[in-house]
């Protein structure tokens, strides 16, 4: 089997169907990839809708989306891991653009482009620039990829240890600044999916600075908060910064 489409959840009722489906719209024969959902015991219906599309659903008491793209990981039998987000949905010839990179045996991550599904003109702002950056920096040999849209031959992600546990956030961008030491990182740019910006629909201003501070100081130090609460559960932005140690 050529990929493993991973998909870790915490109360994603709203968007996981949607994202599944998109999953299995793929114009990609149909026995060269499955679908893993690694669920943190979702009090919702999560779990439920992913049994009706996934391959495999896997439940586990912890929290934390390193943890969950981990186990997904451990329980492919895909030669490519392929992390996506479960409010993100991919477009059909998403596969078939990463297969084309792959093609490559040098090439051991790729990230696609998130784009913005919805929200107003400063969170659709914000998801583009990211992706501008994401270019930018993978030009000039620096692969700091998101976790929305990645892949990565199973090999080589196991070598570089997986994502970081310890980490509650950046732990998408250490992982592949760490795998990039091992092989070539590309942007496959034809690689699309469309992501919901509700992130930044509470909170915005300090959730973006609360980001762009997380990440310089990933680069500068190389440590992280251990815990990121969800945005949608937050009742004032002040309890963003109270994991920051």
């Amino acid at each position: 089997m050529e990929f493993s489409i991973i998909i870790p959840t915490y109360m994603e009722e709203g968007y996981i169907e949607k994202c599944l489906k998109s999953a299995l719209g793929q114009k990609y024969d149909r026995k060269e990839f499955e679908i893993i959902v690694s669920d943190a015991r979702s009090a919702d219906g999560t779990a439920g809708i992913a049994r009706r599309y996934a391959d495999k659903v896997i439940v586990e008491d912890r929290k934390g989306i390193a943890f969950g793209r981990n186990i997904g990981a451990r329980n492919a039998a895909g030669e490519i891991l392929v992390f996506i987000d479960a409010d993100a949905e991919i477009e059909r010839d998403f596969l078939y653009f990463c297969h084309e990179i792959f093609l490559n045996k040098g090439i051991v991550g790729v990230t696609g482009i998130a784009k913005p599904g919805d929200g107003g003109v400063f969170q659709r702002f914000v998801y583009r620039a990211t992706y501008y950056l994401v270019r930018f920096f993978n030009f000039i040999g620096l692969s700091l990829f998101p976790g929305i849209c990645a892949a990565y031959r199973k090999e080589e992600f196991l070598m570089a240890g997986g994502f970081r546990e310890d980490f509650g956030i950046v732990e998408d961008l250490d992982l592949s600044r760490r795998i990039s030491r091992i092989g070539k990182c590309a942007v496959a740019k034809k690689a699309c999916v469309f992501v919901s910006t509700r992130r930044l629909d509470k909170n915005l201003f300090p959730t973006v600075m609360f980001h762009i501070y997380c990440d310089i100081r990933y680069l500068l130090t190389g440590r992280a908060p251990a815990v990121y609460p969800k945005t949608e559960e937050l009742r004032t932005w002040r309890e963003l910064w109270t994991h920051v140690r």
